[in-house]
């Protein structure tokens, strides 16, 4: 590709960020419609994530994309907030203006909601329980409010923490993650959403008994990616349960970041469609 200094130029930063799909993702975007535009990954440490966003402004990028440890770090950074970041605290996205003010957003929980819409998901009156209590989950409880859920039980090994999440939600209720409670919630779940880490590929941790999905007929939701079908979405389809992976997720969020990088409007479904398979192949080969 030819770059000049008219070259868009947009990152994905992190500690670690050498596992990321974001790279490839966006810059196969970028090259299926022709776009004078680059992304790329850069391993910021959090001591350096201020040094970056100055260097960022300097440098002229368009924006970029943050995974852990900065999404929280980067609410007290930005200029402004966008108010679905400000809402779920927690910033993945921020957008630099020609006069340099940083605009954070958050895409994650839009992606994760387009991901169920896609597969067919009704979210207004329905149950919807999620494992674990951390950034993901906390965004994804409070955007829940806007489906009109009827409710949100959110299980966590350190039941303040599902706690906290859920204070001040009308519908959400917080419990401790146990084999009573997983079968208890599970059994009158219409989703179930795992947004903890464990089955995630190389984490050597998993879930030692999935026996509370025995009498659930819920969709389940895992948002991990790696690897394609963890042992909480086998253990789902083999009893004829419909099952989604993070996948989807994944590449919904980093189209809507896209678009405010780029100020341009994609066509999401096309766009999904065409990655899905790639992003696989990506990982996995073909």
């Amino acid at each position: 590709m030819d770059i000049s200094v008219n070259t868009k130029k947009m990152a994905v930063i992190g500690d670690p960020i050498a596992h990321s799909l974001s790279p490839f993702l966006h810059n196969n975007v970028i090259d299926e419609n022709g776009f004078d535009a680059l992304y790329m990954p850069f391993l910021v440490k959090p001591q350096e994530l201020k040094e970056f966003c100055s260097a960022a402004k300097t440098l002229g990028f368009s924006g970029f994309n943050a995974t852990m440890p900065h999404k929280q770090a980067l609410l007290d950074i930005v200029d402004e907030l966008d108010p679905e970041a400000e809402a779920y605290g927690a910033v993945n996205t921020v957008k630099i203006h020609a006069d340099g003010r940083l605009t954070g957003y958050n895409t994650d929980v839009r992606g994760l909601l387009m991901a169920l819409k896609g597969q067919g998901v009704q979210l207004e009156g329905a149950r919807v329980m999620v494992i674990g209590a951390g950034g993901v989950a906390g965004a994804f409880v409070k955007g829940c409010g806007g489906e009109k859920v009827a409710k949100v039980t959110v299980l966590n090994r350190t039941y303040e923490k599902a706690a906290q999440l859920c204070d001040g939600l009308s519908y959400g209720e917080a419990m401790e993650l146990s084999a009573d409670n997983l079968a208890g919630v599970a059994d009158e779940a219409d989703i179930i959403v795992n947004c903890t880490s464990l089955g995630m590929a190389e984490t050597g941790s998993d879930f030692d008994d999935i026996s509370f999905l025995d009498k659930t007929n819920a969709l389940l939701c895992d948002l991990i990616y790696n690897p394609w079908e963890t042992k909480f979405l086998a253990y789902g389809r083999r009893r004829g349960l419909k099952t989604i992976n993070g996948m989807d997720m994944l590449i919904y969020q980093g189209l809507i970041a896209f678009e405010i990088f780029m100020d341009v409007n994609l066509d999401y479904k096309k766009e999904h469609d065409r990655l899905l398979p790639l992003c696989r192949d990506r990982l996995f080969g073909k």
